[in-house]
């Protein structure tokens, strides 16, 4: 169970929130994929012991190369059956946690987004964590300023690294689809 304490929020998160660099119009259908790492933070708004997590991770995408950064807290939703059919424990994000950015390499524009829902299905016997959920575009820099729109992404993340104080460090990888409004 402590390797889910690297949490929802690590794996998440925000990693998710990647736009284009060189669409046009006003709609950019988004196609992303992602590998970085996760780690969990000091963070535990609601005092359970699940400590937030921050993702930080590279891009590649229809519309070029970005980094992202998210952070996000989960709290423990109860008993699930994970992707892979294994038993497993449910994550799901505490609303209101869940932010971040993206930055696209060609310009410096960062697109921000806010988490709207994660789940996370934490699989004890493989130590995977499977993750799924919607994101909320909020606006940005350049091109982003004033964006708005709705991102879905799935992933999977493999903690490397828990200790018993629930501080751990993952490795992640996923996809990312969804559609950019531009002002």
């Amino acid at each position: 169970m402590k390797a889910n304490r690297i949490g929802l929020g690590v794996i998440v998160a925000s990693i998710f929130w990647n736009a284009p660099t060189e669409a046009a119009g006003k709609e950019i259908h988004l196609r992303l994929k992602y590998s970085g790492s996760a780690m969990s933070t000091q963070g535990d708004t609601n005092r359970d012991g699940l400590k937030a997590g921050l993702g930080t991770v590279a891009c590649t995408s229809n519309l070029g190369r970005c980094t992202a950064q998210g952070v996000g807290e989960a709290t423990v939703g109860g008993r699930a059956t994970c992707p892979n059919g294994n038993p497993g424990i449910n994550l799901t994000l505490i609303p209101g946690t869940g932010h971040g950015f993206t930055r696209f390499e060609p310009t410096g524009d960062m697109l921000f987004s806010e988490l709207s829902s994660e789940t996370v299905c934490y699989d004890p016997s493989t130590g995977t964590q499977f993750k799924s959920g919607t994101d909320r575009v909020t606006g940005g820099t350049g091109r982003f300023a004033g964006a708005a729109g709705q991102l879905q992404f799935e992933g999977t993340q493999w903690p490397l690294y828990v200790d018993a104080d629930g501080n751990g460090f993952a490795a992640q990888t996923g996809m990312v689809t969804g559609t950019i409004i531009l002002r």
